[in-house]
């Protein structure tokens, strides 16, 4: 969860409650967004010194809002470095699948049309989330909110000296997108294998 609140802090100061928002609508595949878990991510990052924070009032309400320090970016820009181990999306619940052929067939055709279900509904609310991305308007989003703030304006810009700004935001959006795609592609190629599964049972 650290290194994906470092990815996330490269593009925006936040608070912890923002951090789990952005979690909660575009990563919830990859790690928990429980607020609790959250702040234990940052509390690690404070003493690592991978992200700062700064302390401010608004509409009454204390508030930490974190951004990454260089220690992070250096430690996050490693990591993306290493290849993507493909191995390592271990699900304990694959071990359901394992051994469900302990319980009846009735129970097995139960189980296995709430996954297709479970599914499916991931399916409709990745694509409602796809369709929603209008890539142009979420560039220039980006593009002003570096405007205001000049650190992670040069942040971005030193990403990749060779490129622009806009460039390199390009960069960014692409493969947020791909990520999206990726989601999407994985989940339908698991409704249907699992359907082909339930016409064997």
């Amino acid at each position: 969860m650290d290194k994906i609140i470092l990815g996330i802090l490269m593009l925006h100061r936040m608070t912890a409650y923002e951090l789990r928002n952005v979690i909660r609508n575009n990563f919830k595949s990859m790690c928990s967004d429980s607020l609790g878990s959250i702040q234990a991510a940052l509390k690690k990052l404070l003493m690592l010194e991978m992200v700062t924070f700064e302390e401010l009032v608004e509409k009454g309400v204390n508030k930490k809002r974190y951004s990454i320090t260089d220690i992070g970016q250096k430690t996050l820009i490693e990591w993306i470095r290493i290849p993507i181990d493909m191995s390592k999306t271990k699900n304990l619940d694959i071990g359901k699948l394992l051994f469900m052929g302990y319980i009846s067939k009735n129970e097995q055709k139960n189980l296995i049309d709430k996954i297709i279900d479970s599914l499916e509904e991931e399916y409709t609310a990745l694509k409602k989330l796809r369709e929603s991305i209008h890539i142009e308007k979420e560039r220039e989003t980006l593009k002003n909110h570096l405007l205001i703030d000049t650190e992670y304006q040069e942040r971005i810009k030193n990403l990749n000296k060779e490129n622009d700004i806009s460039e390199n935001i390009k960069e960014i959006s692409k493969f947020t997108l791909a990520t999206l795609d990726y989601g999407i592609d994985i989940t339908a190629f698991n409704i249907e294998w699992f359907k082909k599964l339930k016409k064997r049972v």
